[in-house]
C-alpha cells in the first residue's frame, strides 16, 4: 500500500476531510487558505479564507465547520461564506488554540479540541491547559480539561465513546460519553509508539465503519491503525513525514492523508493510500 501523491503543495496541509461527493477540502494553517479539489487532484482551487484554519468537519446539513487557530471555531456554507461563528469565548475565557473538531450526527453536536498552548510543550505542565468543548445549537460548554496539548479528536460511530490525542504525552484518551453529551471519566485507550531520533505526536482521528481508529502519527511518515480494544493492529505509509490528518472517501477504499512532506516549515502535500 504505497502512498499515492495527488497534489503537492506550497505549504504544509491540515484537517483534510471528504464530502459525500467525494470531493477532497483541505487547510493550509500559515495561508489561512482552504482547499477545494477532485479527488484526482484536478479543479484544485481555493474555495475559502479563514484565519490560520486547521481541523475541518462537514456537518449532516452540509455546512462545513472550521477551526480558526487564532481562536475561533466557524461555520461555513457551502460556497465557503463564513455565516457564523459557534464559539470565541467560553465562560469569560479566550480560546487558545482551537484545533480540531469530531461532528456527533446522533447528537446534533460538535466535539472541539482546543489544544491550550499556541506550541506544544516540552514536558507536561503542572496545569494542563488542553480542553474539550462540546458544541450544540444552543450551547457551547467544557466536558474536558487538564489535557497536555490537546490534539486529535474523534467519536466511535455509536457516539458511545470519544477519543482525544495528548500530544505531550504521546497518549489517545477515551471518554465514555453520556446521554447529555457529558464525558465520563477517561481511560487510556492507546500509548502511541516513540520513533527514536525525532518527535512524534497522535495527531489526527479517523473512525473506520468497522470501528478501527486511524491516527495521523506526526513526525513518524505513518498512520496508526488501532483496533477498538486498543491493540496496534497495522502502521501505513502515509507519505508525508509530519502527517497531521486522515479522511476516507465515501466508499471507505482509499485514505487521504495531510501533512507536511519534512517539516511544517516547507511544502506540503496530499496522499491516497487504497485501502
Amino acid at each position: 500500500m504505497t502512498p499515492r501523491l495527488v497534489v503537492r503543495t506550497d505549504h504544509y496541509t491540515e484537517g483534510v476531510v471528504v464530502a459525500p461527493d467525494g470531493a477532497v477540502y483541505f487547510s493550509m494553517t500559515s495561508a489561512s487558505e482552504v482547499v477545494r479539489m477532485l479527488a484526482d487532484g484536478t479543479e484544485y482551487g481555493v474555495w475559502a479564507h479563514v484565519a490560520a484554519a486547521n481541523g475541518h468537519a462537514i456537518d449532516v446539513d452540509g455546512s462545513h465547520v472550521v477551526m480558526s487557530s487564532v481562536g475561533s471555531v466557524q461555520r461555513l456554507d457551502e460556497s465557503g461564506t463564513t455565516i457564523d461563528v459557534l464559539a470565541a469565548q467560553v465562560d469569560g475565557r479566550w480560546l487558545t488554540y482551537p484545533n480540531d473538531v469530531a461532528l456527533d450526527a446522533l447528537g446534533g453536536a460538535l466535539y472541539i479540541t482546543d489544544s491550550g498552548y499556541k506550541q506544544t510543550p516540552r514536558a507536561v505542565p503542572d496545569d494542563p491547559q488542553g480542553r474539550v468543548y462540546r458544541i450544540d445549537r444552543t450551547d457551547v460548554r467544557e466536558v474536558a480539561a487538564g489535557i497536555a496539548y490537546a490534539n486529535g479528536i474523534a467519536l466511535t460511530r455509536d457516539g458511545a465513546s470519544l477519543y482525544v490525542g495528548e500530544s505531550v504525552t504521546g497518549s489517545i484518551w477515551r471518554y465514555p460519553v453520556g446521554g447529555d453529551g457529558s464525558l465520563r471519566d477517561r481511560t487510556l485507550f492507546a500509548q502511541t509508539p516513540r520513533v527514536p531520533g525525532t518527535v512524534t505526536v497522535p495527531d489526527g482521528f479517523v473512525v473506520a465503519s468497522d470501528g478501527r481508529l486511524l491516527v495521523a502519527h506526526y513526525g513518524a511518515r505513518e498512520i496508526l491503525v488501532y483496533a477498538p480494544d486498543g491493540a496496534l493492529i497495522d502502521r501505513l505509509a502515509a507519505g508525508n513525514r509530519t502527517t497531521s490528518h486522515a479522511a476516507f472517501s465515501p466508499d471507505e477504499r482509499t485514505l487521504y492523508v495531510s501533512g507536511g512532506i519534512e517539516d511544517e516549515s516547507g511544502p506540503g502535500a496530499i496522499f491516497a493510500i487504497a485501502v
